[in-house]
């Protein structure tokens, strides 16, 4: 080896040393790949003529300081793994990449030389385990939040998306947020809508909206829906072509119903009361007009009932020596939500 080679691995050396004794985790350790292609160009000079005991000294020196860095990653990540970002589990990457091409290096020089290489006894083969099973590790975790990262750029996206939809089927509202969430027992998404507090005449086309394309192509099954400050939602979903809907406790909202029989239009809009259960605001159609409907299912108390037995039990409630008191839209219910 002649005294420039010398000199590289002198530099090489040193740099591996400060990077140990100031615990540089963060930096990219040989962020110019010639470095490496210079020892690398040291060793083959070393199995052409040979090597001395300062070569020899050198490169002990220098392995002892890639293990001690290996040892300062490792030590991070089993320590810190929770909180590391993306870009310092980049650089550690990296670094155990540009050691393990080093170590590479020195185990072949020591297979090249043999025994007369024996004073230069350390464990490379399990030092390059190590190293392979860490970078592997990181590379789950780098793929994970990457999946995460599209994930959420896909969710935000079909968010937005969302939000121009059903704007299609909102009349004089004004949609504050809109979000979408994942079913936990399943792949169907609900959209969480919020409208803004001024939205007293409000009509919205849910059954439009739940039956869209848009809808069945993004495997978006439901909504929740809800106005100003209020906590409670309306909510509906869809589930092989029945609609189901549940009004909640909150009274001042209501769905109208409409559909057809034999051509002619039926309507009933339906409200909540504050015990769950629900009440008639307005029409009345007959009982074999209501048996007619059968897309669409109301919670009551802790089931799904077909429109006519939803509104049975409103007939339930009421008096039976009286007729019926039917409530004021105006002055009890907001018209929120319009159903076919």
């Amino acid at each position: 080896m002649n005294s420039d080679e010398l000199e590289e691995l002198k530099k090489l050396k040193q740099k591996i040393q400060d990077a140990v004794a100031h615990k540089k985790l963060y930096g990219v350790l040989f962020a110019d790949s010639k470095e490496i292609e210079l020892f690398n160009n040291c060793i083959s000079s070393i199995k052409s003529n040979g090597i001395g005991e300062e070569e020899s000294n050198e490169l002990i020196t220098i392995y002892k300081g890639l293990n001690s860095i290996f040892d300062n990653i490792s030590s991070d990540w089993n320590g810190n793994k929770g909180s590391l970002n993306a870009q310092k589990i980049i650089v550690h990457y990296q670094n155990l990449e540009s050691i393990l091409k080093i170590v590479n290096i020195i185990k072949e020089l020591k297979t090249r030389l043999g025994q007369a290489f024996v004073i230069f006894d350390f464990d490379e083969s399990g030092l390059i385990q190590d190293i392979e099973s860490l970078q592997k590790k990181m590379k789950e975790v780098l793929e994970n939040m990457q999946q995460q990262e599209q994930s959420a750029a896909r969710k935000k996206e079909l968010e937005e998306k969302a939000k121009a939809e059903f704007s299609k089927y909102i009349e004089n509202g004004t949609i504050d947020a809109m979000s979408i969430k994942r079913d936990s027992n399943s792949d169907l998404l609900y959209t969480i809508i919020k409208l803004k507090e001024d939205n007293k005449s409000t009509d919205i086309k849910v059954s439009e909206f739940l039956n869209s394309d848009f809808c069945k192509e993004n495997n978006i099954a439901g909504f929740l829906l809800s106005s100003g400050d209020q906590k409670e939602f309306i909510s509906g979903k869809i589930h092989e072509g029945i609609r189901y809907y549940h009004i909640g406790t909150t009274v001042q909202y209501g769905i109208k119903f409409n559909w057809y029989v034999d051509g002619k239009e039926c309507s009933i809009t339906l409200g909540a009361n504050s015990d769950d259960s629900i009440r008639i605001i307005s029409d009345r159609p007959t009982d074999a007009d209501l048996e007619k409907n059968k897309d669409v299912k109301i919670k009551v108390g802790d089931a799904y009932l077909s429109l006519a037995d939803a509104v049975k039990t409103c007939r339930q409630q009421e008096d039976p020596s009286s007729t019926v008191k039917q409530a004021s839209a105006n002055e009890h219910c907001r018209p929120l939500a319009r159903t076919a």
